[in-house]
């Protein structure tokens, strides 16, 4: 098999296979598409092996006959070349084992992606790098190398065993969503958010959002299991006193501030015991890059839900355009939430343009990270408070004020809106009107 041009295999370049996996598409130009399912240039380690494979690639998505005088011609190839492609037929006999030989070119790619990426690691290590910053690198790497052990396409049977699967699980009792807590919003959401959901919970401030965030998390993490809460922007005693609040129905600027009475304290101690039985993890204020966020999420495997509060906090590099920083930002959160089987919940600022606006009401254009959000997210939430911009608005004592919830995007299912109550002192949401 054209001998000039092969060195010897080992477990990070096996030339023999890279050959045997084009040789057969030059054969049966029919295999491309399957191999193309699988394979990507870069998989292969030679040079001229990920030209011509590219090459074939391209002109079978054109709809171009593929043999080896017509990749030559696009290839504009040297006569060495055109020798190499009519050794790799002859070397060929046949297409059969093509997924086979594809399967030992992507094994070898893998190895060296995770070679590539330890290099890297450990150069940073030895340069004094703190290992927080290079962890993440490491596990988003390790992570795209796991989700690459097979092939993106599946065979239709396979499809068929994976959704009965899916369908066997549902029917013995576990639910393909995490439920709110608040039923006409999880109605609203099909159920609930799905397992491997991002959502966005938008709003301007004073709409009640951290609160609402909150409060879902205390609702899981009371009755399905562990809720990490990345909150970076309150300290963990801010989020503490909110849970105190909600719980004892206490206000929860007394809580945080000021001097409480006997009753007020045996209150806030019954809530602290109810807190510290319910495993919902908290951090403490601090900023994240996206990547140290998911990285230090992903210890707690055990999570149901993961909060972020909020977007715009993130740290980014600031090499790129920083709608591209978020871009990247939302992807990372979504990868998140398919690595966890857990829905992401992320609250986000919207801009003012809905302060110039007849109809206060927010849109979801209206998010800061243009475009982000829109394109990674299963779901947007977006939160509205009429009497916020009311000034002949009067409320009376311990009345809750209306919270509209309005879900501007669904990928699994229908849009709408619920409304909500709200006790702004007590951070505490209820179904609407629910005293």
């Amino acid at each position: 098999m054209a001998r000039r041009w092969i060195s010897t295999s080992n477990q990070y370049h096996d030339l023999s296979a890279e050959q045997a996996v084009l040789g057969s598409m030059l054969i049966d130009s029919s295999c491309i598409r399957t191999v193309a399912g699988r394979l990507r240039e870069a998989d292969f380690g030679q040079i001229l092996n990920q030209k011509i494979y590219a090459v074939m690639v391209s002109m079978d998505m054109d709809g171009r006959a593929v043999d080896g005088l017509t990749v030559a011609d696009a290839l504009h190839a040297s006569d060495d070349t055109r020798r190499y492609l009519a050794e790799l037929m002859e070397a060929t006999p046949t297409s059969a084992n093509v997924m086979e030989y594809a399967a030992i070119v992507q094994e070898c790619a893998r190895r060296r992606g995770l070679k590539s990426a330890l290099g890297t690691a450990l150069e940073a290590l030895d340069n004094g790098a703190d290992q927080a910053d290079v962890l993440p690198g490491l596990e988003t790497t390790i992570s795209d190398i796991n989700a690459r052990s097979g092939s993106d396409l599946l065979e239709p049977q396979e499809q068929i065993d994976r959704f009965f699967r899916h369908r066997e699980r549902i029917d013995g009792g576990e639910a393909p969503y995490v439920r709110t807590g608040l039923r006409q919003l999880d109605k609203l959401l099909g159920g609930g958010m799905v397992k491997t959901g991002l959502y966005f919970l938008a709003a301007r401030p004073g709409m009640g959002k951290t609160a609402l965030a909150i409060a879902i998390a205390e609702y899981v993490a009371s009755t399905i299991g562990p809720v990490a809460m990345v909150s970076m922007e309150m300290s963990d005693e801010q989020v503490t006193a909110r849970r105190v609040a909600a719980l004892a129905k206490l206000d929860s600027s007394v809580i945080l501030t000021e001097t409480m009475t006997d009753a007020e304290y045996r209150k806030a101690s019954e809530a602290a015991r109810i807190i510290g039985r319910t495993p919902l993890y908290v951090t403490a204020g601090k900023a994240y890059t996206p990547g140290r966020m998911a990285s230090m999420v992903r210890g707690r495997k055990d999570c149901r839900l993961v909060v972020v509060d909020h977007f715009s906090l993130f740290l980014l590099p600031g090499r790129q355009a920083s709608h591209i920083e978020y871009a990247s930002a939302a992807h990372t959160l979504k990868r998140l939430a398919q690595a966890m089987d857990a829905p992401v919940l992320c609250l986000a600022q919207l801009n003012r343009e809905n302060e110039s606006r007849n109809d206060k009401r927010p849109r979801i254009s209206d998010l800061r990270a243009t475009g982000a959000a829109e394109e990674d997210a299963d779901g947007v939430i977006l939160l509205h408070r009429e009497d916020y911009y009311d000034p002949k608005f009067e409320r009376k004592p311990q009345e809750p004020v209306v919270v509209e919830a309005t879900l501007a995007k669904n990928r699994h299912g229908r849009t709408g809106r619920v409304e909500l109550s709200f006790w702004p002192e007590t951070n505490t949401f209820r179904e609407k009107f629910v005293k």
